[in-house]
């Protein structure tokens, strides 16, 4: 079952270490890509999303999965 208006809130972490972590309120029944896009937003370095790799779980997120398949899976 998918919830369509469902929150969720990610903390977005850097590799780099050179910006702080930022939180980012997104609905659950967004893509991948829909969160890149939300990134590039809220990022102060304004990262393109072809540019970006979302890892959650030593696993490298696919723009197409749906964010609430993603974190269902873990639960």
């Amino acid at each position: 079952m998918v919830i369509v208006n469902e929150l969720i809130q990610l903390i977005i972490r850097t590799t780099n270490n050179k910006y702080a972590d930022f939180s980012i309120e997104i609905s659950a029944s967004l893509t991948v890509y829909d969160l890149k896009q939300k990134i590039t937003l809220n990022h102060p370095n304004k990262p393109n999303p072809q540019n970006q790799h979302l890892i959650y779980l030593g696993k490298l997120l696919i723009d197409k999965n749906i964010l609430n398949e993603i974190f269902n899976k873990v639960k």
